[in-house]
Order: structure tokens, then sequence, then C-alpha cells
């Protein structure tokens, strides 16, 4: 897909992040995960675009975003994203989250609810969920988790071998394989092979393990009653029974009680390109409703 629209950057908490920016109207963020960057949005920005502002950062670490050795506990990440909207002239925004980028979002919401309009995730889960014991079948469903965590070995292992690791992980990931052509993961492969784009990504995983804990425990309990969206599809229903976590209807209900869920069919991880017109479909609905 050729990459026709409006890149920028702005400087926020002290370092450059980049974003694209499209469209006239109501404001729209769209926050990724890992291992994606805006690219992961490709098949929204046009959609949305013809009726919304629609803002794609590349999260600090990530993409063309800097890449700095600090910052990368959850808040942190989440008040970029809030600064930047800000900086862009909004009070309230409407956000789109997955992955890490659910994380981020979630983080958002609960420091700025005011600043959050409705909230959507896609393939993800409150992360409170990760701070208890985790099964042995859970932790072999999420090893990368911890691999990432380590410290230095995951570049060292990794660096001159990307496009192996990321060919891996984004075709394992996924149910419905086929819009991931060559063309894409050479996009990945660009984007995480320059200067500290591994390092950046992996970040996120070692402050999951060290940094973010103790403020998910000082937030156990909240609630928040912004209207919220979860999609999902049978990889994370999956998961969730290897979990033993119940029906995944009740995932978020705890901390947003409000909270619509559907189950969008055979799709994996990344369904805002494995199955992309039932993503758009259902998001346009959500934030129109």
């Amino acid at each position: 897909m050729a990459d026709n629209w409006s890149h920028y950057t702005a400087r926020i908490n002290g370092i450059n992040i980049h974003y694209v920016l499209e469209g006239e109207g109501e404001p729209v963020v769209f926050l990724h995960g890992w291992p994606e960057f805006w690219y992961s949005w490709r098949h929204q920005i046009p959609v949305f675009s013809q009726n919304y502002q629609v803002i794609v950062p590349d999260l600090r670490g990530f993409g063309h975003s800097d890449k700095p050795f600090y910052g990368y506990d959850t808040r942190t990440s989440a008040s970029d994203v809030y600064e930047l909207v800000r900086q862009l002239g909004h009070s309230s925004v409407y956000v789109v989250s997955h992955d890490i980028g659910a994380r981020v979002g979630f983080r958002f919401a609960l420091d700025h609810e005011e600043a959050v309009r409705k909230i959507a995730f896609l393939d993800a889960t409150p992360p409170y969920e990760q701070l208890g014991p985790q099964a042995p079948s859970v932790v072999r469903e999420r090893w990368h988790s911890y691999f990432h965590q380590q410290f230095d070995l995951p570049e060292k292992l990794l660096e001159g071998r990307e496009e192996i690791y990321l060919r891996h992980i984004l075709r394992d990931w996924t149910i419905n394989k086929y819009p991931l052509t060559q063309e894409v993961i050479d996009e990945y492969v660009r984007v995480y092979s320059a200067p500290g784009g591994l390092r950046g990504g992996f970040n996120y995983y070692r402050a999951a393990a060290y940094l973010d804990p103790a403020d998910w425990r000082a937030d156990e309990g909240r609630t928040l009653s912004v209207p919220a969206l979860f999609l999902y599809g049978s990889r994370r229903v999956r998961t969730a029974e290897e979990m033993g976590a119940g029906p995944l209807e009740d995932a978020w209900r705890g901390v947003i009680p409000g909270v619509q869920s559907k189950h969008l069919g055979d799709y994996g991880h990344f369904l805002q390109w494995e199955c992309p017109d039932a993503v758009n479909r259902e998001l346009l609905e959500f934030l129109a409703g």
C-alpha cells in the first residue's frame, strides 16, 4: 500500500514523537503495539480520515520516534500521547488501541479520563491479569515477554536477524496470514533494523516487569465510565482458556463496567490487518453510536 499520508514530528516530553495526521473532524488516536509502529494502522487511516482527524503516533522507542534509554513505563508513554493531543489543540479524543498500545491507552484513560471520549481495545485484556502467578501454559503462550525482559541479550541475538524473528512473530500470531506480503515484512524489517529499533520495543517489556506493576496495583479497584469496545478473535479465546480466565466478554468488565465486546471470528493477534473490513465496520459503528 502506497504511503501518501502526511508525516510530522512533535517535541513531546523532551523527545521527538513521529506521527501521521490525516483528515478533518473529531480526533481519533490510534495506538499500536509490538512489533508494530504507525504502519500497523495502514488499513484504517484512509477509511477513518474521510470523517475524522486521524492521529497515528509512533510511541516512544518505536518506528520513527526517538528511542531514549528511559521513559518506557506505561505512565510516561501515556503522557507522551496526552501531550501530543494537547499540542494538536484537542481537549478530548477517541482512542483505538492494540497490544502495548492498549496498556498505554488504558493508562491514558486512568490518568486523564476527561480527555477520552471513547476507547477501543483490539486483542488486549487488562494489565492486572499479568500481576499474579502465571500458569506454565500461559508462560509458553507468552514466552516472548520473558525473553524481551532480559537486558541486552535479545538485542545481541537478533541484530542482523530481524527478518527471521519478525517473520516468525507476524506469521505465528496470525491466523489469516495472507495479508502478510514480502513488501509488508520489508517495511517492518527496515524500521526494526534501525539503531535502537529492537531496544525501544523491548524496553516496554522490561518496564512491564520492573516499573509498571506498582502503578497498576495502585489503581486496582478503580473503574472507568468511558464508553469502551473490546474486539478479539479466536487466538485470544485460546489464550484465555489457557489462563482459565473465563468468558472473554467479561475481560474488561471489572474495570469498565459498560464495555461492549465482539468476537470477530477465526483471527489472530493483528486484527487491524488480518480482518480490516470487520475491524473498521465495528469501530465506525462504535465511534458514531
